[in-house]
């Protein structure tokens, strides 16, 4: 037999052995068959490099740091965190989108930011790409769309020379960050974000609240979140299934669970909106940003939307980025998000103070 007709023999004995060690006979001490924790990190630490390449950091830094800490909170509530170190970061895109790389590393646009309407949404969110890295969900898929040929990732990310390698690992890695990791592996990142989040104190619901406008903010503009495509068309049951385990958990929260609506307001007051969805993005956008508008008595959707955009049609818009229905009434001293023309002011920033929204 010649040496090349051995090496196709021994490769295609690597996948089938690799197959059946993964399927049918999965060890519980190895985080992912013949991928090693220092393996999924480099993983991890090289896609980073190509994520703010073709995204760009957002350059609001009080904003980074806030996202950053409420992620590190909630990494302080597991019992086993996989990984030394995570990394929270907010990416320069309008879409709707929050991601997480092996490794630690975890993303969510300024897009999702705008659509958030409380500490505990963002909370629920980053529990759940928490969820996709302790799980190794990432890992895994790769393992299962390109078999044994993960074996080279090493010497991929250490040698340029291997770079043909890599691509094919991050090219995979990127394909199921944009259509999701299934619905199983969705659901499970859904109670491990719910989990999360109620045992840093916050209201487990308001994940539930976050997941049910966003299909509405799908309905509206057509924009699908990733990790609903990958459920579809079984979301209808994964917001259910969210609804009674978040009921479950608040029932056993022995403090009050927070939401922090008026804090996560005061971060993101200024926020771009809309634009740009990539580095590459070269069409020409008006400047957007949200703001904060105090509502005052007597106000309505209609008529905040007719005072303050002058077009009562925005009324629905209003309505839905901040989790309502049209229907809905607001009370005098609620905080609403709108957006507004234009870049942001800073000079107009609204201080708000405890007690000045109607909501906690």
């Amino acid at each position: 037999m010649s040496p090349f007709k051995f090496q196709i023999l021994l490769t295609r004995f690597i996948l089938l052995f690799a197959g059946c060690l993964y399927f049918c006979n999965p060890s519980p001490s190895l985080a992912v068959p013949f991928i090693g924790k220092d393996t999924e990190l480099a993983m991890g630490q090289e896609a980073d490099k190509e994520v703010i390449a073709q995204f760009g950091l957002y350059t609001d830094k009080n904003l980074q740091l806030y996202v950053n800490a409420i992620g590190q909170k909630l990494v302080d509530q597991l019992s086993d965190k996989e990984f030394n170190k995570y990394f929270f970061k907010v990416v320069d895109s309008s879409e709707i989108n929050a991601f997480a790389l092996p490794g630690g590393y975890i993303y969510v646009t300024r897009g999702i930011l705008a659509t958030v309407n409380s500490e505990a949404e963002l909370a629920g969110i980053l529990g759940h790409e928490i969820g996709h890295v302790t799980q190794h969900h990432g890992a895994k898929q790769i393992v299962r769309s390109i078999g044994a040929q993960i074996l080279a990732i090493g010497g991929a990310i250490a040698n340029p020379k291997n770079a043909g390698e890599w691509l094919m690992v991050s090219t995979q890695m990127f394909n199921q960050i944009n259509l999701g990791y299934g619905r199983e592996a969705e659901l499970e990142s859904d109670a491990h974000g719910l989990l999360t989040a109620s045992k840093a104190g916050y209201d487990p619901r308001s994940m539930v609240d976050f997941l049910t406008n966003l299909r509405q903010h799908e309905m509206m503009s057509g924009q699908a979140y990733h990790s609903f495509q990958a459920t579809h068309p079984d979301t209808k049951e994964r917001i259910i299934k969210a609804g009674s385990l978040s009921e479950s958990m608040i029932n056993r929260q022995k403090i009050p669970a927070k939401k922090n609506r008026r804090e996560y307001l005061s971060h993101i007051q200024g926020l771009d909106f809309g634009g740009k969805k990539h580095s590459r993005d070269r069409k020409n956008y008006k400047k957007k940003h949200v703001d904060i508008y105090v509502v005052q008595p007597g106000d309505t959707f209609k008529s905040i939307a007719m005072q303050e955009l002058g077009d009562e049609r925005e009324d629905l818009t209003i309505a839905v980025l901040n989790g309502k229905r049209l229907e809905d009434s607001v009370e005098p001293g609620e905080l609403l998000k709108i957006v507004r023309p234009g870049p942001f002011e800073k000079d107009k920033i609204l201080t708000i103070q405890p007690g000045q929204d109607a909501t906690p």
